[in-house]
């Protein structure tokens, strides 16, 4: 759950001269609750006081994800979070308090641009860690300095589930896996022969899929960089490609005005969905997987049932069409975002638009929910980015500071802070609370 700020517990404090600076056990667990290995701290000890320490004894056993020097070291007592620079002692920590110290790898950006590189960058410095590319026929990464030209732009990037891996794409007709330890390139995913839409991992991380313009989408495996299936009954270029929550299945759009189901163990297509009019731009399963969700130059979005291929519900656009189509973390909303400066928040079950989000002056390039469900946060052509409230349908905040249009707007896994990339040619982090 999430944890407050941490305030003084009950109990009465040491007096003055008291034992409150002798040495205390302190458990130090992962996220999952495993015990890695416990510090000696006293009261007066502050949280960054324990950073190289923590690195030390923990980064080795974590498995050093992204490096020791990343580890995020949270204490908490009384079920609240103790703030970084606040002394224990101030906190109303005494000799037997009940401390807890959970260590997490630091929140990780990575992104792709038309330089030509991608880049893996500390959110909450701003610093960028790695850049990852290449020079000529030797393959490198460079770490916080100038860039690294591939010679062609990457056009996508996303972490493993693990975070070890980077998948990219890029304008050559390729994909690639990196390695966030080394920056070392791990695989070339060669075979389209066009150029590439999309690439993601599968949930568990042992697969990728990749969907290009040469009509097909194709499954690998991560550890080899083999080509297991080709999946190839589109007719036109396949727009997206996304595995289903469980990783069983694969859905991909075309513009071949259809979408199609596929079993990720044989490469086998399941179900054809068919009744949209244009160019299927977009497809995505819902959280359960039972359902999908598609964008169509048609003007509509549609709502399906996966093992049947039945359309449910079909949501009509208010202007030319949609540009994207979520679902909700719950799976009963739905969420568009439209050519012209709006979003909508639709009911699944029922196909009601139950909010339109107006305030934007251009067209909104992308829209999704927060963690929780309860915001909304869009991008727009008009510069800004907003966050809305879904109960109410109103606007909480806009964001405001970038020189061209965006393309993209994220939340934090956490939900409180937001990630926003421009056509100017930087991302920012903005608090979203």
């Amino acid at each position: 759950g999430s944890s407050s700020p941490l305030a003084a517990c009950p109990g009465t404090p040491c007096a003055p001269g008291a034992s409150c600076l002798l040495a205390m056990n302190v458990p130090v667990l992962t996220l999952g609750g495993d015990v890695l290995t416990t510090l000696d701290i006293t009261p007066s000890s502050k949280l960054e006081d324990f950073r190289e320490q923590l690195c030390e004894i923990v980064g080795p056993r974590l498995g050093d994800v992204t490096g020791a020097p990343d580890l995020r070291p949270r204490l908490f007592y009384c079920a609240g979070e103790l703030l970084p620079g606040l002394p224990l002692l101030a906190a109303g920590i005494r000799e037997g308090s009940p401390l807890t110290m959970l260590v997490t790898p630091a929140s990780r950006v990575v992104s792709a641009s038309n330089d030509g590189t991608a880049r893996i960058w500390n959110p909450e410095t701003g610093d960028c860690l790695m850049t990852l590319g290449t020079v000529g026929w030797q393959r490198r990464a460079t770490f916080q300095g100038g860039a690294l030209k591939v010679g062609r732009e990457m056009t996508s990037a996303a972490f493993s589930p693990d975070g070890k891996l980077v998948l990219s794409t890029s304008a050559d007709c390729t994909a690639k896996i990196w390695s966030v330890q080394s920056g070392d390139l791990v695989h070339t995913l060669r075979g389209h022969r066009r150029r590439l839409r999309a690439a993601v991992f599968s949930p568990d991380g042992a697969l990728a899929l990749t969907a290009a313009h040469d009509c097909a989408a194709k499954i690998w495996d991560v550890e080899s960089g083999e080509c297991l299936h080709t999946l190839q009954c589109h007719s036109l270029e396949v727009n997206s490609a996304v595995f289903s929550p469980d990783g069983a299945m694969v859905l991909t759009a075309s513009a071949d005005k259809t979408a199609k189901t596929w079993c990720v163990q044989t490469g086998r297509c399941l179900q054809t969905l068919k009744g949209h009019r244009w160019d299927v731009l977009s497809a995505v399963f819902s959280p359960d997987g039972a359902l999908a969700l598609t964008t169509s130059d048609d003007r509509t979005a549609k709502i399906w049932r996966v093992d049947s291929g039945e359309c449910l519900q079909t949501l009509r656009a208010p202007g030319p069409r949609f540009l994207s189509a979520v679902f909700s973390p719950d799976g009963t909303l739905a969420l568009t975002a439209s050519l012209i400066p709006v979003a909508q928040i639709w009911h699944v079950a029922s196909g009601k638009c139950l909010h339109t989000l107006r305030g934007h002056l251009n067209s909104v390039h992308s829209a999704v929910f927060s963690p929780d469900g309860k915001q909304v946060i869009t991008a727009s052509q008009d510069r800004d980015a907003k966050i809305w409230s879904v109960e109410l349908g109103e606007c909480l905040h806009t964001l405001r500071g970038h020189a061209d249009a965006l393309r993209a707007a994220e939340f934090s896994p956490e939900g409180k802070a937001a990630l926003t990339a421009s056509d100017d040619g930087t991302a920012k982090v903005w608090c979203a609370v």
